[in-house]
């Protein structure tokens, strides 16, 4: 099986989600769910990074070209249009 990265996890659950979610709730569905192993004691914090880094309307220097996610005023993300 491939692996695969914690941005392709969090969009297949946004995909399935059909709604916005918080990082921690992205997190907790991706530890219930087994479909990462993190090798970290914060998760929600990777998981977080990962999708800032990919959203729309985040400046950040460590921000990819491709936008994946758009991060809603409610601390939700969503996927991006």
């Amino acid at each position: 099986m491939e692996k695969r990265t914690i941005a392709q996890v969090a969009l297949e659950v946004l995909k399935e989600a059909k709604q916005p979610m918080t990082a921690a709730e992205i997190t907790q569905v991706i530890l219930d769910k087994g479909l990462y192993s993190f090798n970290t004691k914060d998760p929600r914090a990777m998981v977080r990074g990962a999708i800032k880094r990919r959203s729309e309307g985040v400046d950040r220097k460590n921000s990819t070209e491709i936008k994946l996610f758009k991060k809603l005023p409610d601390s939700k993300y969503q996927l991006k249009a």
